[in-house]
């Protein structure tokens, strides 16, 4: 596994898109809307070669999967999102190892619109919770 991108709440994208700028991070891509999780996503690299990710992700409306997060503790730290090369497998390797699976592989078209990638299928990802509730993310690039 490789991280691919470290997964932040906050209550409004270009707020936040200010305060990466005033620390030296360059702009954020446009907020892509993921309609099945109700949520605007930007990203915005952190890594040396472009390689790593923040990802900042707003509530759309109350019955967004981040909307309770929001409210419970002001926003944050969500998720560590690793890259997987078959997602299928992987989740099915932590299942067996006892994670908890809160989100089964479903595809996320706005990862690969958000970050410009063609590509022949659609990005899936699934989120499991770990032991010390910390929520990671598997993502299988498409191909």
């Amino acid at each position: 596994m490789k991280l691919n991108h470290i997964g932040f709440v906050v209550a409004k994208i270009d707020e936040f898109a200010e305060t990466l700028k005033a620390i030296g991070f360059g702009a954020l891509t446009s907020p892509v809307p993921d309609y099945n999780n109700n949520v605007n996503a930007s990203f915005v690299p952190i890594g040396e070669k472009d390689d790593v990710f923040l990802e900042v992700l707003e509530p759309i409306g109350e019955r967004s999967a981040i909307a309770g997060f929001l409210k419970k503790t002001g926003g944050g730290l969500h998720h560590l999102c690793f890259e997987v090369d078959d997602i299928e497998k992987a989740s099915q390797e932590l299942e067996k190892k006892g994670f908890k699976m809160v989100s089964s592989p479903a595809q996320c078209p706005a990862y690969d619109e958000n970050l410009s990638r063609t590509c022949e299928g659609v990005t899936k990802i699934s989120f499991f919770l770990i032991p010390n509730r910390l929520l990671i993310e598997l993502l299988e690039k498409g191909r």
